[in-house]
């Protein structure tokens, strides 16, 4: 429920003897010494993982590692299970980093969000994070239909903002939040539900030495990168809710605020005020919600609300018709 596997670049190196795909044209592999071969196959498609995931199918890619269906050799589940590119496994930092975030997200355990439930290494020296499977069309995919009624997106606020509020009590920040890290499937009752994926680019906030960003990894999508994202400045909780209020635009407005490359936005999200949803759209909302949008999106983090669960009880109580 990530993105087609038509949308992932094809052509990769890999390596025959571990399986590791790299994004550099590296001559060797640096985990076996092997010489590497260019393909647009995948080569983990149809064999299995630390004995017990067989893998199914390539669901996504994203700046650590490839993200595949897989089933469990035991159990009848389905898992999401993400592979560290070649690149990175072999180098100590990123792997040193990978599992500690892989660490901290396990300690995740929250109906909006989907957690970690195994992590490990193979013999061959890949390494891997199995998570729960997220049944369901993608926020993105949602959204590729239009705009969503009020109490509709108000609904996925809430659910969204108790999320987070979980992974933030636990010191860790999103850091990617967008519509395609947001699942929405639906209940055996018939409500939608809400589940964030992919907090395995996540930063433990809290522990010292834990920024242990690589030159040259861009974490975040620009469209929904806060200033200080893309002027390279600490991050907190905050950061989260400032594409928090992209989203919430997008689902009233059914576009982004600015148009333009993905470095034109971002500077626009550094120095320009957004359009009112109207402005923008023509659709006419209340002015509490263009005023809950305003507020997410502020351009100092201290101006933004202190946390996302009072973002949470504000769509509650807009919801509720309590002004």
């Amino acid at each position: 429920a990530m993105m087609s596997a038509g949308a992932i670049a094809e052509i990769r190196f890999c390596c025959p003897t571990c399986r590791a795909v790299f994004r550099t044209g590296l001559a060797r592999c640096p985990l076996d010494g092997t010489r590497l071969q260019e393909t647009t196959d995948d080569p983990l498609c149809d064999t299995v993982i630390a004995d017990r995931y067989v893998i199914e199918d390539l669901i996504g890619e994203g700046a650590m590692g490839r993200v595949y269906r897989v089933r469990h050799r035991r159990v009848t589940r389905k898992f999401a299970l993400k592979v560290l590119f070649g690149d990175h496994a072999s180098d100590p930092t990123m792997r040193k980093r990978f599992a500690r975030e892989a660490e901290a997200a396990s300690r995740l355990d929250h109906p909006n969000v989907i957690g970690i439930v195994d992590v490990g290494e193979t013999t061959d020296g890949l390494f891997y994070l199995a998570m729960d499977l997220a049944e369901g069309q993608s926020l993105a995919e949602v959204l590729g239909a239009g705009p969503l009624p009020v109490t509709e997106a108000l609904d996925l606020l809430g659910q969204i903002c108790a999320g987070l509020a979980h992974a933030h009590d636990r010191g860790l920040i999103h850091r990617d939040l967008k519509p395609d890290n947001v699942v929405v499937s639906t209940t055996a009752d018939g409500r939608p539900l809400v589940q964030i994926i992919d907090f395995g680019l996540a930063l433990l906030a809290d522990a010292e030495g834990s920024r242990l960003t690589t030159d040259g990894l861009v974490v975040g999508t620009p469209y929904y990168m806060a200033p200080e994202q893309s002027t390279d400045e600490p991050l907190d909780h905050r950061t989260d809710l400032f594409a928090l209020g992209i989203i919430l635009y997008e689902m009233l407005a059914g576009d982004l605020p600015f148009d333009g490359t993905p470095t034109a936005v971002a500077r626009q999200n550094l120095a320009v005020d957004l359009p009112t949803v109207v402005e923008r759209s023509g659709r006419s909302v209340d002015p509490l919600l263009d005023g809950l949008i305003g507020w997410l999106t502020r351009k100092r983090r201290d101006d933004r609300p202190a946390s996302a669960r009072i973002v949470g009880e504000v769509a509650r109580l807009i919801l509720a018709g309590d002004r």
